[in-house]
């Protein structure tokens, strides 16, 4: 059997073990085992603090169930399974850092977890719900949002490794770190103790990401279309970009992936309205919405969609 090195001395554990007790464990009636080769199984007994200070000292390796027994999540991990998925994960830190949202890097095996924190525990239609369109505004695909379930019917759900606990196949532990690749903390005490208090997401961005609807394509191909608009919307988006439109109305300042202001449509004495120059769009994490140059001005003018279009299309395309 290989020796794990330990994570910290035995008079060191109940702090950590308690801090994971504290912020990563959903349920206690049944705890995951991860095995030799990789795979977790459920184990149908309670699970205790002496299994979480055996995970830091290396002895096994828990994986951590993502809802409670009544169906709520206190975090959403994103898993990415690949180096392009990781640099995908490292991408969404660095632009929802700008957008004050906190998110949590960590490594894996073959790729990284993306975590965020929750205030509360939520449903998890709720929590999926955020993550869904978050990935979706982002453009990150190839990755896997946890939880998987909205609500558990059979089983205790979907689960993930549980932070700083030794994988089974590689005998190695991997840490958190910033969008930039450096550790979070200069130890593994210190990035353990930070996770004891974690930031967590704005109320604004959540109930903001919540509020778009995924709309799968399936869902897209069954709904009836104008032909006619929908073609004068995509030239009059393509005629420009939502920070050189927006510019023209708001007051910008530049950022690493676009723009930054105070928001137009409410009284806002700390920026809340950002641009987002790379994927073209526009936001408010106050709650006023977001989208394309044309949600822009139908919110500015406070007009609806034909009369948007047509108003744009005599701006930009003649």
């Amino acid at each position: 059997m290989v020796e794990h090195p330990p994570l910290l001395l035995d008079r060191e554990l109940s702090r950590p073990a308690l801090v994971l007790a504290r912020q990563f464990i959903q349920r206690w009636d049944a705890h995951a085992r991860q095995l030799d080769d990789g795979r977790y199984v459920c184990v149908h007994e309670p699970l205790n603090v002496g299994h979480l200070m055996a995970h830091l000292r290396g002895e096994l390796t828990l994986g951590t169930y993502l809802l409670d027994r009544d169906s709520q999540a206190r975090y959403v991990v994103i898993d990415a399974d690949d180096d392009r998925g990781a640099e995908g994960l490292a991408r969404l830190a660095r632009e929802l850092a700008e957008k004050e949202v906190p998110v949590y890097l960590e490594r894996s095996r073959r790729g990284g977890h993306l975590w965020l924190f929750f205030s509360q525990a939520v449903p998890g239609k709720e929590a999926r719900s955020f993550g869904q369109s978050l990935l979706a505004c982002h453009h990150l695909d190839d990755v896997e949002l946890f939880p998987k379930q909205d609500e558990l019917r059979a089983g205790p759900g979907s689960l993930i490794r549980l932070p700083f606990g030794v994988h089974r196949l590689t005998g190695k532990r991997y840490g958190f770190v910033t969008s930039a690749g450096d550790p979070l903390a200069g130890t593994v005490r210190a990035q353990i103790a930070k996770l004891g208090d974690p930031e967590t997401v704005p109320k604004e961005a959540f109930d903001w990401y919540r509020s778009i609807i995924v709309i799968s394509p399936e869902e897209a191909l069954s709904e009836p279309k104008d032909v006619a608009t929908d073609v004068v919307s995509e030239k009059v988006k393509a005629s420009t970009t939502v920070l050189e439109f927006v510019s023209q109305y708001v007051d910008l300042k530049p950022t690493a992936s676009g723009a930054v202001g105070l928001c137009p449509f409410h009284d806002d004495y700390h920026p809340s309205f950002a641009v987002n120059d790379l994927d073209d769009y526009w936001n408010c994490f106050a709650g006023c919405g977001g989208g394309s140059v044309i949600d822009f001005y139908m919110k500015w003018q406070e007009v609806d969609f034909t009369t948007a279009i047509r108003e744009l299309a005599l701006m930009l395309l003649t």
